[in-house]
């Protein structure tokens, strides 16, 4: 009877460790196209996420060998079709697919994050992503207007905005990167500026380049930053960006704390 008291306690015991445990965050990275080294940087952010916090990261491609749609080419890739942002909840952005001219079709792909509740996270060539259509719909989602960097230089990043849980959750004053490609960068009425980054070779220019927005109700953190591979190779980028995960999936609290089972 003992023995049998006992195996029940580990039973339940093991249960509840097993009931306890919070479900990791689904993250679809959604990457590809032009000018960049997605198939170098896919990867990297997949593993500096996973590594980090407690989520699960699906890499889906704008092009496949099957369908495959060119940077340039004035076509939705397949990816963004239909009810894409079932069943995650971040979608995170990386790529540059740059001619594409159909505003109502972007706001249908902005639309399903917002109907699916999706936090969104953006970085680098995916500001630059449709840029140029008549109502410029992608900013709507970026928070920002781009359509243009200035040379290539050495960034200086200064932190404007402490408060902001993730950059509480960094605990830096700012950082410099080796390398950069600084967008110049207009943000849109409600987007926070949480960073201005500075070139250090050449002329002195300096552009927001961190700052995040709410957009129906969805948390958008995004950056510029992150055009060469030794830039999200840094400690202070890699951690911000898995940091972001967590504040655009809810698991962030207002002092940078990550939720109970979410920080590995």
């Amino acid at each position: 009877m003992k023995r049998l008291h006992l195996l029940a306690l580990i039973c339940f015991a093991t249960f509840a460790s097993f009931a306890a445990e919070p479900k990791p965050i689904k993250v679809l990275m959604i990457t590809g196209g032009g000018w960049h080294d997605y198939k170098t940087q896919a990867p990297l952010l997949k593993k500096t996420i996973e590594s980090q916090v407690n989520a699960e990261v699906t890499i889906k491609w704008t092009s496949t060998d099957e369908h495959p749609v060119k940077p340039a080419e004035n076509k939705l890739p397949e990816v963004f079709k239909g009810d894409f942002c079932k069943g995650y909840d971040v979608v995170f952005h990386n790529h540059c697919q740059v001619k594409f001219e159909d505003d109502d079709a972007i706001d249908k792909v902005i639309d399903n994050h917002i109907k699916n509740k999706v936090g969104v996270i953006m970085t680098h060539g995916s500001f630059h992503t449709w840029f140029r259509t008549k109502r410029q719909a992608w900013d709507r989602i970026c928070g920002v207007n781009s359509i243009r960097h200035y040379h290539k230089s050495p960034i200086k990043v200064e932190v404007t905005d402490k408060n902001h849980p993730v950059m509480k959750a960094l605990g830096v004053d700012g950082w410099e990167t080796k390398e950069g490609e600084l967008y110049q960068t207009k943000l849109n009425t409600g987007t926070q500026s949480l960073a201005k980054g500075t070139t250090l070779k050449g002329k002195t220019q300096t552009e927001d380049c961190v700052f995040s927005h709410t957009e129906g109700g969805l948390k958008m953190f995004g950056t510029t930053l992150g055009h060469h591979n030794s830039t999200m190779e840094q400690e202070v980028y890699k951690k911000m960006m898995a940091y972001a995960v967590l504040w655009s999936a809810g698991k962030l609290d207002k002092d940078g704390k990550p939720a109970p089972g979410y920080k590995k």
